[in-house]
């Protein structure tokens, strides 16, 4: 390729703004390994109106498109690893040159900035059940599994916190089983497919009920289903009985189909220890009625020991398995192995450990997977054995950042495009990609800036979302703590559960409304609307609204002074309460960790508590309590930060409900923040707060923890700084916070570990 002198001297230029891009870059740009590659294979094709690709290096030069972030370079390393640049049909540059380029990109990205490494991050709770849910559509209770997962930051999410103890390890391999014995279930003659009859179908004579359990057969009688044997096949019933004794025989079952006698049972076992009994039988298809009847009542009221008097039986359950060396497909087995794309065994297992360990697997690991079942099994119980395999293997359970062999420990790397697909699911998601997410992974597109915010605006637009309200959302706000919070009983009789989901209800739907809508973040603060049922309603005094379920309110100007925003709902007024009266402090500390991002500092040793005597509180109101309280110095530190924020909240009682006294006082919600602005009550609160840019800077660092899974540190206070100012003189939607929080580079590069 010839070059004009002008295009050279362009192209040096180019170069330059490129090494300014990274403050600590020292070396010339006619010097740089970058100008040579590009001057030798890419300026020509791309300068000009007709450049190719809209990648146009002269608009670079003139000030047209902005080198004030690092995507420029990120770019071009993308496109040399991939190959796809230089063009197959250009001359391609020697190895040694795109390597030293390469080199030379990732030592200025280095130096400009510095990602962290989250630690190895386990699954949570709630990532693990909506990932095997994914995965296997079996729904697995974590919460009755396994033990409750630490928080760090505010977060479950933080990798130094998710630890794995040894009990843990265990009840993984044990869930692992349990997933895949029901998502596949394997024909097995010793163990055939059972249905246990739920009370409902159960039919019986007359006047047996349930008691403790249990149908209870006082005199002859029976209980049965009729049912629905699909195919010919040997079949076993059972039913699962105890007895009380009485007379010289044991009590005894006849197990029937139809009228058929299959066999009578001598019923042995005692209350408390109750056993199986069963009959095998052929049944050809077809509806038929088994039962179990109970064949020889006694009763002798003259027996001196009353114990004795009553034989009586105790039916728990009746179940029927079959037929032997048969069971059904389960809807998860029908889309592996009969969907449109039938997969063998191989095939399925290979598909399986690909998603689940959100990555390529390779041909050993697949190997070894194969081999966890016994010689000669066939293709369900392969798949089955390997599942289990699967689901227990640190791959899943772990989400893994593998470095690349050759990368050298503190330098730092892009992550790949699986390692990025799997952090933005489970970020937004709090589950495994999905298909959509995992073919861009797959073509490595996910690198792409463009590409990456149309899978951000699609996957906020997907019902999953409602994962990131659910798990970000209510650990930010603390909403979780409505579970634990028991106000006074005696003080507050009207706070009952269904008061506590409808408290929750109404802050995530306004999360989620100001999310999916592409609403300011602003109107988490200052909305105009929000969400009631009519128990939430009543306790707010709000007329008009009936429904049972969560609906939609319109909020008037006047409206607005009381409800609507964060500060004025329930969920949270109630969690920063106590039991029996409100508490200005912890309001106060909630607006500043959650709302400002400035958390007070912790009491001083030998501070005094608030007093509390019912003398004080009839003496004084709160206010003037606290009053004396922030006059002594040592309190004053936190409380001149604290109070007022608290104080313009008082006119909330402490499950929310609106009120203009307590014990005895007027309310009095003016207050006097600590920068010095004065405000009266919570709606001029409110939107002070929703205009002040510590808010957005405080929900991108909020965000950004929840996402990268680790604490920010003072490194990476500069990037959040010029995020939150990227959006001053306007107010940015949560949706774009969001999409700000993956653009950063701690969420989208990696510095590479130690070797062990």
């Amino acid at each position: 390729m010839a070059y004009t002198g002008v295009r050279l001297n362009a192209l040096l230029v180019l170069a330059t703004c490129l090494a300014g891009l990274c403050p600590t870059a020292s070396a010339q740009a006619k010097d740089t390994p970058l100008a040579e590659l590009l001057v030798a294979s890419c300026v020509e094709c791309h300068s000009g109106e007709d450049a190719e690709g809209e990648t146009r290096f002269d608009e670079l030069l003139r000030g047209e498109r902005s080198l004030g972030d690092l995507a420029l370079l990120r770019s071009i390393s993308a496109e040399l690893r991939s190959k796809r640049m230089p063009p197959r049909k250009a001359k391609r540059p020697e190895p040694a040159q795109v390597d030293a380029a390469l080199r030379w990109i990732d030592a200025e990205l280095a130096k400009a900035s510095d990602p962290g490494r989250p630690t190895l991050r386990r699954l949570n709770r709630r990532e693990y059940q909506n990932s095997v849910a994914d995965l296997c559509g079996v729904r697995f209770e974590t919460d009755e599994w396994f033990p409750p997962d630490e928080v760090g930051y505010g977060f479950d999410s933080i990798g130094d916190v998710l630890s794995m103890p040894d009990v843990l390890l265990e009840k993984y391999v044990v869930a692992a089983e349990r997933i895949a014995a029901r998502a596949i279930l394997v024909a097995d003659a010793d163990n055939p497919y059972a249905v246990r009859i739920p009370d409902e179908r159960v039919v019986h004579t007359e006047k047996f009920t349930t008691h403790d359990g249990a149908w209870s057969l006082y005199s002859y009688g029976f209980v049965g289903v009729d049912h629905e044997f699909e195919r010919d096949g040997e079949y076993v019933l059972r039913v699962r009985a105890w007895a009380s004794q009485a007379g010289p025989d044991p009590a005894r079952v006849e197990l029937k189909l139809g009228a058929t006698s299959l066999g009578r049972l001598d019923v042995t076992a005692g209350r408390g220890a109750s056993q199986t009994y069963e009959v095998r039988a052929t049944i050809p298809a077809g509806k038929q009625r088994f039962s179990a009847w109970f064949v020889n009542d006694f009763y002798n009221p003259d027996e001196p020991d009353k114990k004795k008097r009553d034989r009586n039986l105790y039916v728990e359950w009746l179940e029927i398995a079959g037929p032997v060396g048969w069971t059904p497909e389960t809807d998860f087995q029908r889309q592996l192995f009969s969907g449109e794309k039938p997969r063998n065994a191989r095939e399925a297992v290979e598909h399986l450990a690909e998603r689940a360990w959100r990555r390529p697997v390779t041909a050993s690991e697949v190997d070894r997977l194969m081999q966890l079942a016994p010689r000669g099994a066939k293709h369900d119980r392969i798949t089955r054995d390997a599942l289990v395999g699967i689901l227990a293997s640190p791959n899943f359970v772990f989400r893994v950042e593998r470095d690349p062999s050759d990368a050298h420990a503190g330098a730092v790397r892009d992550l790949n495009g699986y390692e990025l697909a799997t952090r933005l699911s489970y970020f937004l998601w709090s589950t495994l990609p999905d298909e959509t997410l995992q073919k861009t992974a797959v073509q490595d597109r996910l690198l792409e800036d463009n590409v990456l915010t149309a899978q951000v605006t699609r996957m906020l637009r997907d019902a999953r979302s409602s994962e990131l309200v659910r798990n970000f959302a209510g650990q930010w706000l603390q909403l979780r703590a409505l579970d634990r919070i028991a106000p006074d009983a005696a003080r507050f009789p009207q706070f009952d559960a269904k008061l506590r989901a409808a408290m929750r209800a109404e802050t995530e739907l306004l999360f989620e409304a100001v999310l999916r809508e592409n609403r300011p973040a602003r109107e988490l603060l200052d909305p105009d609307f929000t969400f009631l049922d009519a128990t939430l309603a009543a306790h707010y005094g709000v007329e008009g609204v009936t429904a049972e379920h969560m609906q939609r309110v319109p909020l008037d100007e006047s409206a607005r002074a009381t409800r609507g925003g964060l500060l004025q709902q329930a969920s949270v007024l109630t969690v920063t309460s106590n039991p029996t009266r409100t508490s200005p402090v912890k309001r106060g500390k909630w607006i500043l960790e959650t709302v400002l991002g400035t958390p007070p500092l912790a009491p001083q040793p030998g501070v005094d508590s608030l007093e509390e005597t019912p003398q004080a509180v009839a003496a004084a109101s709160l206010r003037e309590r606290l009053s004396q309280h922030r006059a002594k110095p040592e309190c004053a530190v936190c409380h001149d930060q604290l109070d007022g924020l608290g104080f313009a909240l008082e006119n909330f009682d402490p499950i929310g409900r609106w009120r203009t006294d307590a014990d005895g006082f007027p309310v009095d919600a003016s207050a006097e923040l600590a920068d010095g602005t004065r405000v009266d009550g919570s709606a001029q609160l409110e939107k002070k707060l929703a205009a002040d840019p510590a808010f957005v800077r405080c929900l991108l660092e909020k965000l950004a923890i929840y996402a990268i899974g680790r604490g920010m540190r003072p490194v990476d206070a500069p990037a959040l700084d010029a995020l939150a100012a990227s959006f001053t003189g306007r107010d940015p939607t949560l949706a774009e916070l969001v999409l700000a929080v993956v653009r950063m580079d701690a969420f989208r590069r990696t510095v590479v570990a130690e070797k062990p």
